[in-house]
């Protein structure tokens, strides 16, 4: 039988300290292992933290500081300035012509303005049409012509048969007339109508221009005639 010294017991006790302290030790190194398994916010499983200012999708959600703004792409067809010319009038560019981008002025190439002395001839008139605006327009049909007395009397022209063609006119181009043929008729016995005035109106728009008549005479008044030799032509060249 063998007998067991208290210096035995001593070591044996301290040995199992030593393991009790080593059990310890491995618990504790598991339950850091565990715990770091779970990524925290900032590190979120290897990915970069997401931006307080930015939503869900990442994108910004007002100026953020330290970064500035992305400057908006421009559109194409703007200027630098980042204006649209096509949105200065309102209207794309390609849309009919609207009244306030024309300018209206009698043209009369070589001098050949009427000769309101003839009284067996025709004469044409010739009204030229100016695009002022910063964008491309067209013109298409019959301009509505008026001739005015100064006594007030109105005398609407009729339209001829000739085929409206379409007029595109670039910014500045002058390129488009409206053109008119009259009777001038010196016959002191005949029925005539002197102008003082002539108010046109270009297609698709109903705002009036006038043009003082400035070739004197007057013309044949067949203002009731079946096929009159006053009467106006579409827009064209």
């Amino acid at each position: 039988m063998s007998i067991i010294t208290p210096r035995a017991v001593r070591t044996t006790a301290a040995a199992l300290a030593v393991l009790a302290l080593g059990a310890g030790a491995v618990a504790c190194d598991g339950d850091d292992d565990s715990a770091s398994a779970a990524p925290t916010a900032s590190q979120n499983a290897g990915a970069p933290a997401q931006d307080a200012s930015k939503g869900d999708d990442g994108a910004s959600q007002g100026g953020g500081q330290g970064a500035a703004p992305s400057a908006a792409p421009k559109e194409e067809g703007q200027n630098d300035d980042g204006i649209n010319p096509s949105d200065e009038a309102g209207k794309p560019s390609g849309a009919h012509c609207s009244t306030s981008e024309i300018d209206f002025d009698f043209w009369a190439p070589h001098g050949g303005k009427p000769d309101m002395e003839q009284s067996k001839y025709q004469q044409s008139v010739t009204v030229r049409l100016t695009n002022h605006s910063k964008r491309t327009c067209t013109l298409k049909g019959f301009p509505g012509v008026q001739l005015v007395s100064a006594k007030g009397e109105r005398w609407d022209l009729p339209r001829s048969n000739a085929r409206a063609d379409t007029m595109t006119l670039k910014p500045g181009d002058d390129t488009a007339h409206i053109k008119f043929t009259i009777m001038p008729e010196t016959d002191p016995d005949a029925r005539v109508f002197v102008p003082q005035d002539v108010v046109m109106t270009l297609p698709d728009e109903t705002k009036q221009v006038t043009l003082p008549w400035e070739f004197g005479g007057g013309i044949l008044d067949q203002s009731g005639a079946t096929h009159p030799g006053t009467f106006v032509d579409p827009i064209g060249l």
